[in-house]
This record gives structure tokens, sequence and C-alpha cells, in this order.
């Protein structure tokens, strides 16, 4: 008897074993999905990751209940990666599954709810009534539509009740998300074979003057040919939409033709993926310093696996890109391009498509269930072991499409925060994770940004990255003049004109009479962080989290950024009842609505996560800004990744003093990466532009090294810092964060575990304390941090966590207590 461990897309620490049927033995193979039951009623589709003949000796092997794919979907080089993830941010393979594969290929079962019996002689509640006559319109329900039909988060108490009563059944049901995209064609009948053949059916027809036509337009647009050669048609199929809508032909002149047998309709699987919005163009010839830079890189790579390419802002980097992706991809290597945000793909995505067309494949969250199963599909080699795709442009999910030839990953904008996973788990950093799929697949790093993590340039000092460095902008163009508004100062002397300060105006104003094109930065949506009364100082909280809720004027709603709590914006205190209600601090909202009374006739949009919720929202204000639709576009972090404009002369930094304040050790070299970044949106193409910084701290020390483009300083400075204060990169931290709805549960257990831990770390174990924010969703948390040299084996360290972890899990009392790892935390 053959058996096989599955990983399961659970988070349950092992591999659990099911027994192959004889049946299905010839064909299973390491990397398939199957069906496979798990507990009492619940089917999932796992991966198969060994076959074996040894029997598990503490369960009884469960048959696998079928097979799903005919090849495996994942290769034994995708398994080490995986097994890495799951090892390194100390999470299951199971939860390292989820994150990998797309919906579309994760079959789970969906519990049905039919109606069993209809016996009036028992007593029901107003919830079992309403359950009970929904059934009987529908047959059948999910749990998730009674939740909505009951309007509560949970009815599975009121579902039990039912089935004690046996009032109602439930079955399990497994579901694909993932279903091919169909389309109607029109093709010539099986039973036409010779030209003889055709004539008999146009002689068939020839009082059907509408089916003639058909015939002649199908015969037209397939280009249909009798091969004297072969004996022979030769002839493109037609879509059936293309003879209904262009050529005006009816349903039923088509389906006679059908029944007739001269013609036949058929559904052709097609691609969901449009690759055919580009127009082939040449690349850019590079300047002399990009040629002497991509020289170096790939004098570099000879050597070095991985290299990072510090150029300043529109110096030119992707041009380099383009021409190492054109080189790999000539050796018939696969390319990982990796960016930290869908914003930025719209941009980059026409760039790369114009040099490489269909060769590009683009994969993010934006994209529905079955279009990223027919990215992956495309990613994956076929039997000849070539790939639709080989050039992937993606955020960081798609480290884990199946590759099978990479030989570079380019990550772009490396310092980016968004790189990092936070939830659900794996937390995985994907600028990290890609330098070790490369190893795997002994292909070379590129990483590329103006404002290298504090991490990567130690890496560079330290010899284990090799540098290349482009300090001149494209055409030599200057850096933009940096100005420092003092808004403290201003606000003294009673110049401030409402948020701005009269610099930023006066220059919006220049910069609108050139016809020239503004940016606002502001790194808080809504119209303002929070509302409070003058009287008594009452700031509205949100009732599920430890946060204040954010005022919406647009909405007139207070609204509650981590869980969606939101009602109507009080217009008197709650808490003394004035009416003396007001908000503090702005947001991107309040800017676009000031903007507006000082430039009444300007266009103006926001481009934050409330403007951009649409599969297309990005790219529809992007390519408006660029076609000069828009004159001030008004943003948060995504204006300040990448982004290339050529008309934009001014940049507004409307509070820099929110970055620089934020309670976090990396605050000063985030600060000025956003700044840097910000800045150089603008002055890319025409001439220099200006940068307008508003903060009450001109004499901060990031603020000069941004003025001055001063990165070393930076880095020198907080090189300084992290030592003595033991953080990255001379450190390695951990935190462990203790989650749940009782508080005195979290306090006890977070002390037991920090108690259990100084056994061993002794002082590098810090806390527990409560975070900033303490409280989300009714989960309460208390973050516990460790802080390790390089030197402690980190596998040794997270075998101790984890030992830890059981054992005081194994106590009744903390049995659902959660605990979440973060290795690397940012």
């Amino acid at each position: 008897m053959k058996y096989a461990d599955f990983i399961l897309p659970l988070a349950v620490p092992q591999l659990y074993t099911y027994e192959i049927p004889q049946d299905l033995e010839a064909v299973c193979q390491v990397g398939m999905r199957a069906v496979v039951p798990f507990g009492k009623r619940k089917f999932y589709s796992g991966i198969i990751r060994n076959i074996h003949s040894s029997k598990p000796e503490l369960y009884e092997a469960k048959p696998i209940s079928s097979l799903l794919d005919k090849t495996p979907i994942v290769s034994e080089l995708h398994f080490k990666f995986w097994d890495w993830i799951a090892s390194y941010y100390m999470c299951s393979i199971g939860e390292v599954l989820k994150a990998a594969l797309p919906s579309g290929l994760k079959l789970e079962s969906q519990t049905k709810i039919f109606l069993n019996s209809d016996n009036n002689e028992l007593e029901l509640s107003e919830k079992e009534k309403i359950i009970i006559l929904a059934l009987k319109e529908k047959n059948i329900l999910t749990i998730n539509e009674i939740n909505s039909l009951l309007g509560v988060r949970s009815s599975l108490t009121t579902i039990t009740k039912l089935l004690d009563k046996e009032i109602i059944r439930t079955e399990e049901k497994i579901e694909s998300n993932f279903k091919p995209k169909l389309e109607k064609h029109i093709k010539l009948s099986p039973s036409i074979k010779t030209e003889k053949d055709l004539e008999n059916a146009f002689a068939k027809i020839t009082r059907a003057k509408k089916q003639s036509e058909i015939l002649m337009i199908f015969i037209n647009l397939s280009k249909l040919k009798f091969n004297q050669f072969t004996q022979k048609f030769s002839y493109t199929e037609v879509k059936k939409t293309d003879l209904l809508k262009k050529y005006n032909a009816s349903q039923a002149g088509i389906k006679g033709l059908t029944n007739k047998e001269i013609l036949q309709e058929v559904e052709v699987e097609i691609d969901r993926i449009n690759d055919n919005n580009f127009e082939l163009k040449k690349e850019k010839k590079l300047s002399d310093a990009q040629q002497t830079a991509l020289t170096e890189i790939e004098n570099y790579f000879i050597e070095k696996d991985n290299v990072l390419l510090h150029g300043v802002t529109s110096s030119g980097k992707t041009e380099l890109y383009i021409k190492l992706i054109k080189k790999y991809i000539s050796q018939g290597k696969q390319v990982l391009y990796l960016l930290p945000e869908i914003a930025l793909t719209t941009q980059i995505i026409n760039r790369l498509k114009n040099i490489f067309g269909k060769e590009v494949g683009v994969y993010h969250s934006k994209f529905s269930d079955a279009e990223r199963v027919e990215i992956w599909n495309k990613t994956k080699p076929d039997e000849f072991g070539k790939s639709a795709y080989k050039i992937i442009l993606g955020v960081r999910s798609s480290i884990y499409l199946p590759y099978s030839n990479l030989g570079l990953i380019i990550v772009d904008e490396e310092h980016e925060t968004t790189y990092k996973q936070f939830d659900p788990a794996p937390r995985y950093n994907a600028r990290d994770a890609a330098i070790v799929l490369a190893k795997l697949h002994n292909a070379k790093v590129l990483l590329g940004t103006a404002t290298p993590s504090v991490e990567s340039y130690f890496n560079v000092v330290t010899k284990k990255y090799a540098l290349v460095e482009l300090n001149e902008r494209h055409k030599n163009i200057s850096l933009p003049e940096i100005i420092i508004a003092d808004i403290k100062k201003a606000r003294k002397k009673k110049e401030m004109k409402s948020i701005f300060h009269p610099i930023l105006l006066e220059n919006i104003e220049e910069a609108l009479n050139n016809e020239e094109q503004i940016i606002l930065f502001q790194n808080r949506r809504g119209f303002s962080p929070y509302m409070e009364c003058k009287t008594c100082g009452w700031i509205p909280k949100c009732e599920h989290c430890d946060v204040s809720l954010t005022y919406h004027k647009y909405t007139n709603e207070l609204t509650c950024h981590y869980c969606g709590y939101s009602y109507e914006s009080p217009t008197t205190c709650l808490a003394c009842g004035d009416t003396g209600m007001e908000t503090r601090g702005f947001g991107t909202q309040q800017i676009e609505e000031e903007i507006k009374i000082f430039f009444p006739e300007v266009r103006v949009e926001r481009m934050d996560l409330d403007t951009t919720r649409g599969k297309k929202g990005y790219e529809k204000i992007i390519t408006r800004f660029e076609t000069g639709k828009i004159d001030i576009l008004i943003g948060t972090q995504m204006v300040s990744k990448g982004l290339d404009f050529d008309n934009v002369s001014v940049v507004g930094i409307m509070n820099a003093d929110n970055m620089l304040n934020y309670p976090n050790f990396r605050a000063y070299e985030r600060s000025y990466q956003l700044m840097a970044q910000v800045s150089g949106r603008a002055g890319r193409s025409k001439k220099q532009g200006k940068v307008i910084i508003q903060t009450t701290q001109p004499e901060n020390k990031i603020i000069k090294y941004v003025t001055i483009n001063a990165y070393r300083r930076m880095f020198k400075s907080q090189l300084d810092e992290r030592i003595e204060f033991k953080y990255p990169p001379y450190y390695r931290l951990i935190k462990i964060t203790i989650k749940h709805k009782n508080i005195a549960k979290v306090d006890t257990f977070a002390e037991l575990f920090a108690t259990k831990l100084r056994k061993t770390f002794d002082t590098r174990v810090l806390g527990p304390e409560y975070p900033i924010i303490n409280r989300i969703q009714n989960w309460y948390m208390k973050d516990i941090m460790l802080k390790l040299e390089k030197k402690i084996s980190i596998v040794e360290t997270k075998k101790i966590i984890l030992n830890a972890t059981a054992d005081l899990k194994s106590q009744k009392n903390f049995s659902n207590i959660q605990i979440i790892y973060n290795a690397d935390p940012i």
C-alpha cells in the first residue's frame, strides 16, 4: 500500500498522511494537488509532498478522494523555498501554501444547508423560522448566506439547534474558484469535407437568403481555402460575437446553419489576460553614465550574486533594467521584476510591454482569482520546459510563482516597507526572500533604489553586495531645489494660509501659470485624523480598536482605518453635550478641499486608498495625470514610489513632522527615504524642479540631509544609533505578539512567556509591553521583543521559542491564546 504526506492549507505544524487508492498509484506524483478529507466533514485540496510505504502509527490514514492535476504544479525547488519561508518566518508550511497558491487553485469544502423536514409541531424561534422560509424558497443555503439573512456574524448556534431538531441537514461540497473563460466560436461542420460538399451546402440554402449571407461572411472572415495537396479546408475559426455584432447576423440564421450541419458552434477556452494592448518600440539609447553602470553591474555579476544599484531619482535605472532583462531572456532565462506597489505597475507595464510584448506577465492582488490562475499557468513550464511568460512584473506575492529557470531578479525600490507582509502569516520580506529564491535558481539579484535601506547599504559596506552608483540624472537635469518652509515661524507671524505656507502657495501659483503640474504629499488619508471637543477634550474612539476615528467629510462619517467601524459624525460632544466639536490635523481630503478654495479653476484629484479601490483605480488616475488632465495630484505614499511624470515642477510635502516623530527605530531612515523619493518626482525631464517641505523642525538633521542629498551622512548617523541601542543591521529582531479578547489572560500569558525566554536569553528579552495600539477588533495585544546578536543560531532560537509556546499553550487556561511571530519586523 502506498501513502502520501500532504501539505494542507492550514496552520498545522506537521504533514498529514493519506492512503493512495490503487487506481491512483500509477498517476500520483509529488507536487500534484488532490482532494482529501480532514476532520469530521471537511475537504481540502492539499499538495502531495512525499510518497512512501510507511503507514501512520497514530491514526488511520484516510484515502485520497481525487487527484486534481495531470502533472505536478509545484517542483522540488519550490518546496525548498517554501521550507525556508516556513522555517525563517516561524510559520507552518500550510500557511506558506495558502500564500503561495492563487485562491483559484485552492479548493475547500463549502457547507451547504438543506431542508430535511417541515415539522410544524416543533416550537421555533424567529431566527429559525427565517432560515426555514428561506430554504423553502431557495432549497440550498450556505452559512455565509444565512449570516447575511439574519444580519449576524455567526449563525452557528441557530443552525445547531435546527440540526438537533432534525429540521435541516448539511452536506460538504468541494467547489473550485477557477473556471476557464469560454468563448463561442463558429467553425465548419465536420460533414463539409470537400469543395463539392460546400457547393451542396450552398444549394441546400438557396432560398434562405440570410443563411447564405452568413455562410459567405464566414468564408470571408475565416479565409476559408481548399488545399488541393492535403485535400482539406484550411481556415481560422470565427468568434460568434463578430458574426452577431459586426456583421449583423442573426441567432436564428446561425442556428439554421448548425442544424443543417453546415457550420458548427464550439466553446473555446481563452485567456482572461489581454496581452495585446501594446505597441512595440525600440529601447532608448543609454547615456555614457548609464552604459558605465551597466558594464559595472555585468562585471560584478561574474563574482557576486547580489548588486545594489544606488542611483539618484530620475537617473534612468529602468533603462538599465530593460537592457539586463533583454540579456537574460536571450539566454533562455526567466526574469522576475519586483515592485513594492500596484500603483507602480501601471507605468512600468507599458514600458516593458512596448519592448518585450507578450513575454511580460503581470501579477498582483487587483487581478481576479481566475486571472491569477492563468498567470500561474503561463509562468509554469509546459511539456517542452518553456514558459509563455519570460518576464514577470509583480508585487511581493509574485516570488511564489512556479519559475523553472530564473536568471535574474530585479528588486526595484528595494528600501520599501511594503515588501514586508504584515498579516496573515507568513510574515515574509519579499526583498530578502528574493535573494534566497535567486540562490536556489543560481540566479542574480539587482537591488535598485535612490534611497537604499540601511541593511542593504550595510551589506555593501561589509562586502556582501557589490555597489554600482548613478550620481547624475538622465539628460543631466539638476536635482530639485529643496526649500524648507518653517510653519512654526509662519504661524507666529500669522502668515499661514490655512494649512499652506505662503511659499508653497506662491510656487503652486507660478507652476500653474507656466502650465506645469504639482504633487502634494500627505501621509494620511481622510479629512482629519481625529475630532476633539474643544470644551472637555473628548475624542471619538473606535468601539473595537484602541484608536481615534478618522473624519471623512465627503461621507460625513468617523471611520476606523483598522476595522472599518464607522458612524455619522456627531454635531455635539457625546461626553459633555457641547456643540464645539473640531477637527484636528489634516488628511488628503482636507488638502483637496482647501486647494480648491485657493485655486477654484484648477483640476485636482486624490490618489489614496479611498480613490483607488477598483481594479483600474491607480491606472485611471495615473493616465489622467500623465496626459495633463489633472493639474494638482494629492496623494499618500503611493505618489512617492518611482512614478515618472514629465511635467511636474513642484512637489509639496505637507507635514514632514508626522514621519519624523513616529515612534519606531526606523523613523529617521524612513523619513529620509520618503522625503527624498517624493522630491524625486519633481523636474524629471525639462528643468530643475522645486520641493517645498513644510515642517516645525527646520533644524532636524534628517531634513538637512534631504536638502543636500546626503544619503551617506544619514546612513552613518543611523549606524551609530543602531549599534548603541542594539538594532539591525547589527542585531536581529524577533517580535512575539500575544493576542486574546481577555486582557487579563494576555497579561498573565505574556509575563510567563517572557520569564521562560529570559532563562535562556536573559537581557536580550524586552517586554512584555503594550504596543501603541493595544486593541484591534476587540483583540488585546502585548509584545515581547528579542534582540539577538548575529552570531546566535536563529534555528536554535526559534526552536526554544516554539518549545516555550507549546509548553504554555498545553495548559488548559491558555489553549486559545493567539501568538504571532514576526522575524525581522520593520
